[in-house]
């Protein structure tokens, strides 16, 4: 048999993998013949959530000049760097402008004519601008087109749009089944399958099955948003990007239309087709997510001294297998970089607030514990309003609400009201000491994941304070566009949203659900449940197909708890080297591999898309597959 390499999922990992292949191939000057399969039921090169065809109202949560699919001189990769244009660079070159050489030479070599109905936004979009997730889509669909031309001529890529139901062991390859009946002889597979619904719990079972409607977690596009009634009042659990998503398909995908108007406090005011719902939405921490500044540029690098200092420390020769406690070791250095960043932003603008100067406010925060620190810093900032709270931000609806519970309209109003607050902090973007403080800490995530891979964190660390940051981070960082929470301020006005407060708890009743909460004094009924997130994947608890058929095959990544007992995770354990699954008796899978999404447990930063300039650890673990998925079949 021709070797056969099968690629299962055509997303931004299955496309990079495809152009590493080829960078390889073309490097080793093999004219060996090879099959390579890619195989998706979603569009290839887009993947579902990419999809070109889906409404133009979605966008990304990444700004157009923050992504490429490209390698770039210095990276870490192995097979040669093929350089190519970052998504803005495209969009640039599709308006005519001038780029970088090597962007233009392979956008020359692969001329691209794109549809008519993007003409518009690729005409307005900027650096700064959210692209449409169907524009970058199409970018994905282009580069997924590069990598197919730059193949060498001796290897067939077979396309496949069908979905993989399972895979078979035999004797020296796999049997890949797909759901149109195919068969696939693979001798060296790699999952790039991103998002994957674990199997529902009981609760979720029981929601499944109650007389009313419950739209399952999941990504927007799958979830069956048209169930969700007009007119009717709506349960939401979750205040991050899912909500938004359907906030938005809800309103403007349903005839609403948000205007411009000076007099609103939003700054946009809400015309209602009268097909919308009215939502009551709570959340685990009971706040919507916070929106990105306003930089007019991509975002300035956080500074980061004493995290950089402490990883620099932790990672040292000496004490590179050392196990680390996130809560004694990382996190102080995280919190006092906030602090740092937050005062010099302050002293910066507002000089006036401060009694002595920055650099002795440094010094203060420097030699202070964690617990003094708040204390300490009162001599030189008088004014309890010019003080930096984290506590304030980790817990935002007790801090507005109080303790005891109020009316769904009081804690409305008052959440609105300190919604303003945080579109006049975005539109301040680096003259906002809150957002430089906030950003901080966002941007802490990244090199603090990257310390803790592959179980360096003692578990007990990681399930506890670790959790709670990188969540508090998503929340402070991650959240949506400035104009997205500007149409949500302009929906509470409108009446069609209303806010339910922290950590909800849902009982299924009569012909509906019940919804309470620690800070509201009444109980909501509604017909219609939706909750507005994505599940990491579970392995678990699995609940798809393929993934079912390789669990004798995998094995959890186990963490480790401060006294070295061990617990299972949600992720497959993955060679970090190469990427193969690790069998349940500890041994390397000689052909099955596994990137991106569900390693999230052992392997940092598995969701974002490559950065231009950041060496992306998305490229490099793609590089690092291909190389083996090629030694596995015997091509060197």
């Amino acid at each position: 048999m021709r070797p056969s390499v099968v690629i299962i999922g055509a997303g931004p990992r299955g496309i990079s993998v495809l152009e590493r292949l080829g960078s390889y191939l073309a490097a080793t000057g093999s004219k060996q013949p090879l099959d390579v399969h890619i195989v998706d039921d979603a569009q290839l090169g887009a993947g579902r959530i990419w999809d070109t065809e889906q409404t133009r109202t979605l966008c990304m949560n990444t700004l157009a000049g923050a992504v490429t699919l490209f390698t770039e001189p210095g990276s870490t990769v192995s097979a040669p760097v093929i350089e190519g244009p970052t998504m803005y660079e495209w969009i640039q070159i599709l308006r005519g402008e001038s780029v970088r050489e090597q962007a233009q030479s392979m956008f020359d070599r692969f001329p691209e004519i794109l549809d008519a109905s993007f003409d518009e936004e690729v005409r307005a979009t900027r650096v700064e601008s959210n692209p449409s997730r169907a524009l970058y889509g199409a970018y994905l669909r282009w580069c997924f087109r590069v990598a197919l031309g730059l193949m060498p001529e001796h290897v067939t890529v077979h396309q496949h749009h069908s979905r993989a139901v399972s895979i078979d062991e035999r004797d020296g390859y796999d049997l890949v089944h797909l759901a149109d009946g195919t068969e696939l002889v693979s001798h060296s597979t790699v999952l790039a399958t991103g998002w994957q619904q674990p199997h529902p719990t009981a609760e979720e079972e029981q929601l499944a099955s109650a007389p009313g409607t419950w739209i399952a977690p999941g990504n927007p596009l799958d979830q069956d948003v048209q169930q969700i009634p007009a007119g009717d009042k709506v349960l939401v659990r979750g205040l991050g990007m899912g909500f938004f998503d359907v906030m938005a398909l809800t309103t403007i995908d349903r005839g609403g239309k948000f205007v411009e108007d000076s007099d609103a406090r939003s700054g946009l005011r809400y015309i209602p087709s009268g097909q919308e719902p009215h939502f009551i939405v709570s959340s685990g921490r009971g706040y919507p997510y916070l929106p990105k500044s306003e930089y007019k540029s991509l975002p300035p690098k956080a500074a980061l001294p004493r995290l950089k200092a402490v990883i620099t420390e932790l990672t040292g020769e000496e004490r590179q297998h050392e196990r680390i406690d996130f809560g004694e070791q990382v996190y102080p250095a995280i919190v006092k970089d906030a602090y740092e960043a937050y005062y010099r932003v302050l002293a910066q603008n507002h000089p006036e607030a401060l009694t002595a100067g920055i650099e002795t406010v440094v010094e203060t925060i420097d030699a202070s514990e964690l617990s003094e620190m708040d204390i300490a810093l009162e001599l030189f900032v008088p004014n309890p309003h010019d003080r930096f709270s984290l506590s304030y931000w980790q817990d935002p609806v007790t801090a507005l609400a109080g303790d005891k519970p109020l009316s769904i309209d009081e804690l409305t109003s008052r959440i609105a009201k300190h919604m303003v607050i945080d579109i006049e902090q975005a539109l301040l973007a680096r003259d906002s000491a809150v957002k430089a403080g906030l950003w901080s800490i966002s941007a802490s995530r990244k090199p603090a994941s990257i310390l803790g891979a592959e179980g360096r964190y003692t578990y007990d660390s990681r399930l506890s304070l670790y959790k709670s940051f990188m969540a508090f981070g998503q929340m402070v960082g991650s959240g949506p566009p400035l104009f997205r929470t500007q149409q949500l301020l302009a929906l509470v006005d409108a009446g069609l949203v209303s806010f339910a407060g922290a950590r909800p708890q849902v009982r299924v009743e009569g012909e509906g659900f019940v919804l309470t909460g620690k800070n509201i004094a009444e109980e909501v009924r509604a017909s219609t449940l939706v909750d507005a997130w994505m599940y990491s994947p579970d392995t678990r608890r699995p609940a798809d197909a393929s993934t079912i058929s390789i669990q004798e095959r995998t094995r959890p990544f186990r963490e480790t708890f401060a006294d070295g007992s061990p617990v299972a995770t949600g992720s497959p354990e993955v060679v970090p080297a190469t990427r193969q699954l690790v069998n349940p008796d500890g041994t390397a899978d000689p052909r099955l591999h596994l990137i991106g999404i569900p390693t999230y447990a052992q392997l940092p930063d598995t969701t974002i898309s490559p950065m231009p300039g950041t060496n992306p650890l998305m490229l490099q673990e793609t590089d690092k597959v291909a190389a083996h998925l090629l030694q596995v079949v015997g091509i060197k």
